[in-house]
Formats: structure tokens, sequence, C-alpha cells
């Protein structure tokens, strides 16, 4: 199983919000959706589940998520 980061881009408020709504155990497929897209976009096959790592801190802050992929090809 090899993971790979993605990362999306949000602004301070909806990052906090984001994060709280994952805390309390909401489900994200919208962003689900954005982070397998991003990963086809890299040239990768998602093959598992995408998991919430938490908020980067640069500017503006990210959102940071991890997604199995199959690197075989």
């Amino acid at each position: 199983m090899t993971l790979l980061r993605v990362e999306l881009d949000a602004d301070r408020d909806r990052a906090r919000r984001f994060d709280a709504r994952v805390r309390r155990g909401e489900p994200y497929p919208k962003e689900r959706r954005l982070v397998i897209d991003e990963a086809w976009a890299r040239g990768y096959t998602p093959t598992g589940k995408v998991t919430y790592r938490g908020i980067g801190q640069g500017q503006p802050p990210t959102l940071k998520f991890d997604v199995e992929v199959d690197v075989s090809t």
C-alpha cells in the first residue's frame, strides 16, 4: 500500500469548520471526490480509502488527506 498526500486549498474559517465537522464523525463526500480526482490527475490509481490528516499551516491553509494508490503500473 502506497499513500499519496493530497492537500486541498481552504481559507482559515473553512478549514476550521471542516476540521470540526470531521472530528464530529460527519462524512466528507465532496472532499473525498476531489482527493480521488487529484490522484487520477497525478497519474495514480486510487485503490483505498481517503483519510483526513489535518490542517496544513501554510498560507493559505490546506486540508491534508492521504489516499491509497496503486503504483505498480
